[in-house]
């Protein structure tokens, strides 16, 4: 039994570190100024969240890619640390107890909803329009300014690219390369 015990602890350490990982790697990305100044994404506090939103959507499709139920925990735990790091960021800039469930659940629900929505775009059957979709899945959320919408929806599919050609065992550890993903191709990979 003790063996078995330490197994499980130490893999359950590992997953956790993998998305922390994962998590930060992401965040760090998010934050980058170029999104900001070269692809319309607001610079503010919503357009920051709706940048991680972005990434995290783009993490899940690579992650649903290699399915398997380790993959699928990666997932789980990306997007509940999101969600946290959501909580800890109003905390951040002092709003108060009173409210910050109310803030919280609205970002939350925007998070989940612009995230459902670009998934879907990036996962369906690839089409010509594909990028258009995703152009449009952007404009209906408000994600950049109008027009940039259609650099942006490339430099996702750049992103998407990029993480396409990392090593399944490197995603897995958490360790996603956002570095020259924007320097990619806009097509979105199958």
């Amino acid at each position: 039994m003790t063996a078995f015990s330490g197994n499980w602890f130490q893999r359950r350490a590992a997953r956790r570190k993998a998305a922390s990982d994962a998590y930060r790697g992401l965040l760090r990305h998010a934050l980058d100024p170029s999104h900001y100044r070269d692809l319309g994404v607001p610079d503010t506090f919503e357009g920051r969240a709706r940048m991680v939103t972005l990434l995290t959507s783009l993490a899940c499709v690579r992650l649903s890619r290699m399915g398997g139920a380790e993959a699928a925990g990666l997932i789980e735990r990306l997007d509940a640390l999101v969600l946290d790091g959501f909580d800890a960021a109003y905390r951040e800039k002092g709003v108060g107890d009173a409210s910050i469930a109310r803030k919280v659940r609205a970002l939350a629900q925007n998070h989940a909803g612009l995230g459902k929505a670009l998934f879907a775009a990036l996962t369906a059957p690839e089409t010509p329009e594909q990028l258009e979709n995703v152009a449009g899945v952007l404009r209906r959320n408000g994600v950049a300014a109008p027009d940039r919408i259609d650099a942006l929806a490339a430099a996702l599919g750049g992103f998407l690219a990029h993480l396409a050609r990392q090593p399944d065992d490197q995603i897995l550890h958490g360790r996603f390369d956002w570095s020259g993903a924007a320097a990619d191709s806009g097509a979105v990979p199958r």
